[in-house]
């Protein structure tokens, strides 16, 4: 039995879900740091202020685009296994649906923060 080799496109389509939670990672905590330092927030403007809305929208960018993976993962189902190559990309299929589904929570995860704090304190 040789083992299975995985395209580029493959090996693309398991790590996409990372991919977009890694840019979501990175643009939020970049686009506070720097919110923070280029917008003139005061304190008292609470929950909603320009930095506040752009990190949500810059979060629910990548949330969209993490459930459009999910939805395009979920209408192409993988094959029933009957031989090696059917079982390798059953096996990619699973990657893939667990990945996004991960990835997705960490968005998530990462996201609630910036929805409950109040931004530029201190």
């Amino acid at each position: 039995m040789s083992p299975a080799r995985f395209s580029i496109q493959q090996l693309l389509r398991m790590s996409a879900g990372l991919i977009v939670w890694a840019s979501a990672f990175v643009m939020l905590y970049a686009g506070f740091s720097l919110g923070c330092q280029t917008l003139d927030v005061e304190a008292d403007q609470g929950l909603v202020n320009p930095v506040t809305i752009m990190l949500m929208i810059i979060a629910s960018v990548h949330g969209g685009i993490l459930l459009l993976l999910l939805w395009v993962w979920h209408r192409h189902p993988a094959p029933r296994a009957y031989d090696e190559s059917e079982r390798s990309h059953r096996f990619r299929h699973r990657v893939e649906g667990l990945v996004l589904g991960l990835s997705l929570a960490g968005l998530i995860w990462i996201a609630f923060p910036v929805a409950m704090l109040l931004q530029c304190t201190g």
